[in-house]
């Protein structure tokens, strides 16, 4: 089999893999709601509609296949932001893992954590232990760790080894 064409299944399953993960653990939202985090958002979790406008709270809603090419633009745009970070090679698992804790905590979460130094000093296994650290959010000055993002972190941990 020529070598463009395995890489093309594993692209496949690289992308089938990150947005069933990024499915499930955002849920699908056709009209705007705020996230946990206190942010504007529609379709599955997105923070901007396609044009590049803030989804507020007279956002008209959306469809099912609207919200599925909004995570497909914002995943596209940030696999090569997390890269640029990323001065050591990663497996098709890591990017995967990498890609959905970006979209769920942000690029600059990723930018300043443990995790991505730790990754950069060539010590993968460390880091990749950090994800399941990211449990937690502030609520009324508290932090408390949230069932949906310990399952989340630990299908990263998963998909990190795959």
């Amino acid at each position: 089999m020529p070598d463009d064409v395995v890489r093309q299944d594993e692209f496949v399953a690289f992308e089938t893999s990150v947005n069933d993960l990024c499915r499930r653990s955002e849920g699908l939202r056709l009209r705007p709601y705020v996230c946990p985090a206190g942010y504007w958002t529609i379709g599955y979790g997105s923070r901007f509609l396609a044009n590049g406008a803030a989804v507020t709270a007279s956002t008209a809603p959306i469809t099912a296949e609207y919200a599925n090419a909004l995570l497909q633009g914002a995943l596209g745009k940030l696999l090569p932001q997390i890269l640029r970070l990323v001065h050591v090679p990663l497996t098709t698992g890591q990017q995967a893992a990498l890609l959905d804790f970006t979209y769920n905590l942000g690029l600059s979460a990723l930018a300043g954590s443990t995790l991505l130094s730790l990754l950069n000093a060539g010590q993968g296994n460390a880091a990749r232990n950090q994800l399941l650290m990211w449990n937690h959010m502030h609520r009324n000055g508290q932090l408390i760790t949230v069932a949906g993002l310990t399952l989340r972190r630990r299908a990263e941990w998963q998909m990190w080894a795959s």
